[in-house]
């Protein structure tokens, strides 16, 4: 009998295969009613996304032969293009979310990172590229400072979250907080007036 052979799939296909695995249309459905609007959805949460990342990241289960023959990935694999391809598939919940968690630190300019805050289309991505990517980016407080006072709410959005994050991690102090934040821009927007004020109240008990 002749051997089946298995098809082949690249990480692109991969990463689909496992979102769709891990499926959740109840999720999808109420974060549709809620105003997320992604052309798909897949409904993961954010703990399964990141599980998925893991196994692409180096040494992950993807860099090493499946149980189902596929072969593991090419060890000479271009983590940060394929995060870029993950991040421009915007039509996919689910691929921008991932794209920050894969993305090598070291290969991120600060030109590259200023794209991404600019190009967020909603809070939660915003909030996980924050997050998983760029508080561990050694421009990170100059990146605040250079979307603070953006003309769109997403952008400001994403600069007022990073500076959240880097507070609560210690790599800014209160003092270099204080002026940028006060801005009339944030302060009467609805997208950013919540964060302005968590981090003024961070802020105030920081400095007590």
């Amino acid at each position: 009998m002749e051997e089946r052979k298995l098809p082949e799939f690249n990480a692109m296909q991969r990463v689909k295969r496992r979102f769709f695995a891990m499926r959740n249309g109840d999720l999808a459905q109420q974060m549709a009613e809620r105003g997320a609007n992604y052309r798909i959805n897949f409904g993961l949460n954010l703990p399964q996304v990141s599980e998925i990342a893991r196994d692409f990241l180096p040494g992950g289960k993807e860099h090493l032969p499946s149980a189902d023959g596929f072969a593991p990935l090419p060890a000479d694999f271009d983590m940060a293009d394929f995060a870029r391809r993950l991040r421009d598939n915007t039509s996919t919940r689910e691929s921008m979310l991932i794209a920050p968690m894969l993305f090598p630190v070291e290969a991120l300019s600060e030109e590259e990172a200023l794209e991404w805050m600019r190009s967020v289309p909603t809070p939660e991505v915003a909030d996980v590229l924050c997050l998983k990517l760029l508080r561990n980016h050694p421009s990170a407080p100059a990146l605040t400072e250079r979307l603070l006072s953006d003309e769109s709410s997403l952008p400001r959005y994403a600069a007022l979250r990073l500076a959240l994050n880097l507070l609560q991690c210690g790599k800014v102090t209160p003092e270099s907080l204080l002026i940028p934040l006060d801005t009339e821009e944030s302060r009467r927007d609805p997208l950013t007036a919540s964060l302005c004020r968590q981090l003024r109240d961070e802020i105030s008990f920081l400095m007590e």
